[in-house]
């Protein structure tokens, strides 16, 4: 397998995650866990390694139907930092939940959408430990409510790592 190939869980790579129902290995689902569609094989690999997990793991995914390989794309707009601009400062009051959240809140696509800008916005602007528990809560959730409920936890970890500014401005990118 190619080391700069990106790699995603599919549908049914999200479910396992959510229902449990064919991994049995903590060390499988964790690996699963840590495909996210940001990091390539080599990254995978090398995470894995601290993991103890198998140097086929990532196969032994592909070949159940959990992960999958993405197209050869260029880099998402989550991956480009904000630069940090005074001028364009938020109040620290503003509510990032309304200016976020879709109008159809169950909507399939809107869900699908939210949870990948999550993901993505996580695994590029936190440390690989406070993005791999979050994207973990984020896995778990069902519905679009639930993904919401979990952007307080998400601005208060930006803004620990980024401040204020920046973490707003980065929270304003989702939907966008």
């Amino acid at each position: 397998m190619d080391p700069q190939t990106l790699l995603c869980k599919t549908t049914r790579g999200q479910n396992e995650i959510a229902r449990r129902e064919l991994l049995q290995s903590r060390v499988m689902r964790n690996v699963l866990l840590l495909v996210d569609g940001k990091r390539d094989v080599r990254d995978l690999q090398q995470m894995m390694q601290a993991l103890c997990a198998p140097p086929d793991a990532l196969e032994q995914l592909l070949d159940l139907g959990l992960i999958t390989a993405l197209p050869a794309t260029a880099p998402p707009a989550a991956d480009e930092p904000v630069p940090a601009d005074e001028s364009s400062a938020v109040p620290p009051e503003l509510d990032i939940d309304t200016r976020v959240a879709p109008e159809a809140a169950d909507d399939a696509a809107d869900f699908a959408s939210l949870y990948q800008q999550l993901n993505a916005l996580v695994a590029a602007h936190l440390g690989m430990v406070k993005a791999y528990g979050l994207q973990l809560k984020i896995e778990q959730c069902q519905s679009t409510d639930d993904l919401l409920a979990l952007l307080p936890d998400i601005k208060s970890a930006l803004v620990a790592r980024h401040g204020q500014t920046q973490a707003i401005a980065l929270l304003r990118q989702l939907g966008g």
